[in-house]
């Protein structure tokens, strides 16, 4: 009875608690209705989130439209700030940077990544080879390369990249920022020299005697006087492309008459060798067409003759067929025996058989004379018709050589001088075009790696202004003087050592030890012009070199 009564308790002492927790949440729930607006006291609020909150009147800035002008004065002042002329590009993997030289100085600098351990980028003397705005990698699964330019078919490239952290980091090639081989991309192109070096070396301008100084070729005379007996003088225009294509190089001529002065005092117009060479381009162009006419006109008469000379031929073995007949019909007449013909008629009728047999022979003998003189003539006229279709084809060959040699002749030319092979070597649009031996004054001293490039001509166009690039020498840290304990020797004496190898020289200091033949000066003036370069080393030509590139020179 008393557990009866202890459970009834407990049980009301529970509905009391709940009836309390109750009444304390609707209270809870009333007062906050109050105290919220109207439209919020609709259901049950915010407690079982079915109230949505208030939205805040969203401020719509005005967008200030960027004027069409101000990009266009943007595009423009970029251009215009784009370097023209040849550019060097030296890459420093010490310090992990590029900068881009031209005629005034540095043009742009960034930081790059090149190869690391065991996959080290090599260090020398390279040049662009090739360009592709979109490159996917055929070693490493199409890894995408944008912007990629080419220094050696081995695989190094310089190309933009999302890792570029400053240290080296890939597999051999030179990554760069993606704005900076954007920019780069804009201003190299194909043959742009380019100079990986263990350290930095900076560019500096460089005047000696033995450096090439360009040819300058006198200009046709048709361009320089234009005689008119009764005209006012005129002036005319020869166009002659430039060496970076940006821009074409006009020269004015002055016509003269009579009573023409000023003609008579000007000086006589000079092309340097780009200039030259276009001109050459223009005539082998026109020599070209001409002889390409003249060939296939000298094929159509070689036809035209053989095709007689084959009639006449036929035309004596028809003869020869008519002869043998003629002679067969003859012979079988003679063998006749007219005593056993009885009849008179019948006799008669052999006779003249015979007799017309023997005109046949006759004619027989006087075509096939006809014939031989024909063919007599004919054979011989087809021969020569031939050989002038082959002398033709042979001039068209030539001409078409001078062609390609003019358009050679309009790239720059690359000098290398190697001491290891004592040879110098010349080579332009990527072809060999000459060598020769080259003596070497004190060859136990070493020469260096240098490289002059011509940036710049003077005025006149009597002379270069080159830039010369030392490669640094790749050294090794100096090795401290340790002290010994005490009790032995206050101090370890060491020997300062003495280097076997004296230092390479200087740029200009290699260059006065070279003796070069005066034919290969000849020859090199006849070439030389902006954007040439002359690389002078201790080292041979590398076996990186093939059909499709420049001089490669490695230094490690």
């Amino acid at each position: 009875m008393r557990s009866r009564l202890c459970g009834v308790g407990l049980r009301r002492r529970i509905a009391m608690y709940m009836v309390a927790i109750v009444t304390v949440g609707l209270a809870t729930i009333a007062l906050g209705s109050a105290l919220q607006p109207a439209s919020a006291q609709q259901g049950f609020g915010n407690l079982f989130g079915y109230q949505t909150q208030a939205q805040r009147k969203r401020v719509r800035k005005r967008r200030v439209r960027r004027s069409r002008n101000r990009r266009t004065e943007k595009k423009k002042e970029v251009a215009t700030k784009a370097p023209t002329g040849p550019l060097l590009a030296v890459i420093s993997l010490g310090s992990q940077h590029v900068a881009i030289y031209g005629e005034d100085g540095l043009v742009a600098r960034s930081r790059v990544s090149s190869g690391k351990r065991g996959l080290r980028t090599p260090t020398g003397v390279f040049s662009i080879i090739q360009r592709h705005r979109h490159h996917y990698s055929n070693i490493y699964r199409g890894a995408s390369m944008p912007y990629m330019q080419r220094i050696t078919w081995s695989g190094v490239a310089m190309h933009a990249s999302n890792s570029v952290p400053g240290y080296p980091a890939s597999h051999g090639c030179i990554r760069l920022p993606h704005s900076f081989a954007r920019r780069l991309w804009g201003m190299t192109k194909m043959g742009t020299r380019v100079i990986v070096s263990p350290r930095d070396t900076i560019p500096f301008a460089i005047s000696h005697s033995a450096l090439p100084t360009p040819k300058l070729y006198p200009a046709p005379d048709a361009a320089q006087h234009v005689e008119q007996a009764a005209a006012p003088e005129t002036t005319g225009a020869l166009e002659l492309a430039s060496l970076d294509g940006s821009a074409n190089v006009v020269m004015t001529t002055v016509g003269n008459t009579p009573n023409s002065e000023k003609a008579k005092n000007a000086t006589p117009a000079k092309l340097n060798p780009i200039e030259y060479a276009a001109l050459m381009k223009t005539h082998a162009v026109g020599e070209k067409l001409a002889t390409e006419k003249a060939a296939k006109a000298a094929l159509e008469t070689a036809n035209t003759k053989a095709k007689t000379a084959r009639g006449a031929v036929d035309e004596v073995k028809e003869a020869q067929l008519a002869l043998a007949k003629a002679r067969t019909k003859v012979a079988k007449h003679l063998e006749e025996d007219l005593t056993e013909i009885s009849g008179p008629d019948e006799r008669e009728a052999a006779s003249k058989a015979m007799a017309d047999a023997e005109t046949g022979l006759r004619y027989a003998h006087r075509d096939l004379a006809h014939a031989r003189a024909r063919e007599a003539v004919a054979t011989p006229a087809a021969f020569n018709a031939v050989q002038v279709w082959k002398d033709a084809v042979v001039a068209k060959k030539a001409a078409k050589a001078k062609v390609k040699e003019a358009d050679r002749r309009s790239k720059p030319v690359s000098v290398f001088i190697s001491k290891k092979e004592g040879r110098v070597f010349i080579r332009q649009d990527w072809k060999e075009v000459y060598e020769a031996p080259v003596t070497i004054r004190d060859e136990e001293r070493p020469l260096g790696t240098h490289v002059y490039v011509a940036l710049a001509a003077e005025s006149d166009g009597s002379a270069l202004k080159w830039t010369a690039v030392t490669m640094p020498e790749r050294g090794k840290a100096k090795k401290k003087s340790r002290k010994r304990r005490r009790g032995k020797r206050d101090e370890e004496k060491i020997a300062t050592p003495i280097r076997k190898n004296q230092p390479p020289a200087t740029a200009a200091g290699a260059l006065d030890r070279i003796e070069m033949p005066e034919d290969v000066r000849r020859k090199i003036s006849e070439l030389i012009w902006t954007g040439a370069s002359l690389i002078v080393s201790d080292n041979a030509r590398s076996h990186e070199m093939g059909e499709y590139t420049d001089f490669i020179v490695l230094t490690r």
